[in-house]
């Protein structure tokens, strides 16, 4: 049963304000980057009248969803992965954690990390998108190898006196096809560097360079890896749309 008398004496760091009859919000020194305070409340748990619950009424995500949508299978496994890793629930957008009186306090902490780890979800999937890059681009020359029925290698070294020059994949082809992913400025240069050592031992491939964003690298690295390589698609997506019938015709 709520007693906002003792949590008040439980909570010494925060205070509490009456919003509805026996629902209080927790004032924290938690705030939004725009300055709004962490949206936090306590009542009585719906499901236990022995606990308490400590919840931001489904407001997180209300706020999220102005700049960023949880509109894929990805994004919804990063919400509720969040929420479970802080020993919280959510229940149709409401995000909650029932508790013993004694616990609230913690229990208000544990909410403001998820609030906090939630409201920054658009730069979290863009991380977790970013660390998937060389994942997806196998997956796909995966599918590729199936379709075209070749026997793909993968982190070959050409050159035996050189062990850390590495292609990611090579497909077999009258010329062999020297596959690499660049996810940034340190990859790009591994392979521009690569790609000139194999050309002035005179190996006889072609280069292909899958980049995550070619608009992210330096502009010296956009020249030299241009200058470097043979063929170069600027996104994995570009490639999935076209890489296709380029490799079609190059096998």
């Amino acid at each position: 049963m709520l007693n906002i008398e003792l949590l008040k004496k439980q909570t010494i760091d925060f205070g509490f304000r009456e919003k509805r009859p026996n629902i209080y919000k927790v004032l924290v020194p938690f705030f939004h980057e725009d300055g709004d305070m962490y949206d936090i409340f306590v009542e009585e748990s719906p499901v236990n009248n022995n606990l308490i619950r400590v919840s931001d009424y489904g407001l997180t995500l209300m706020k999220l969803s102005y700049a960023f949508d949880i509109d894929t299978d990805n994004k919804r496994t990063t919400l509720e992965s969040i929420v479970a890793q802080n020993r919280c629930e959510i229940d149709n957008g409401l995000i909650y954690i029932d508790v013993l009186d004694t616990q609230v306090q913690s229990a208000v902490f544990l909410l403001s990390q998820v609030i906090s780890k939630v409201s920054n979800m658009d730069i979290i999937s863009r991380e977790m998108v970013k660390s998937m890059f060389y994942d997806l681009l196998q997956e796909f020359v995966l599918e590729m190898e199936i379709s075209f029925n070749y026997k793909m290698k993968k982190d070959i070294t050409p050159l035996a006196d050189s062990p850390d020059l590495v292609v990611d994949f090579e497909i077999p082809a009258k010329r062999p096809i020297y596959l690499f992913g660049a996810r940034d400025d340190s990859k790009a240069s591994k392979i521009i560097i690569s790609c000139l050592q194999f050309s002035s031992n005179k190996l006889p491939y072609q280069s292909l360079v899958i980049h995550e964003d070619f608009e992210t690298l330096t502009k010296f690295n956009q020249k030299q890896i241009t200058n470097a390589v043979d063929k170069q698609y600027t996104s994995l997506d570009e490639f999935k749309a076209k890489g296709r019938d380029y490799l079609a015709r190059a096998v």
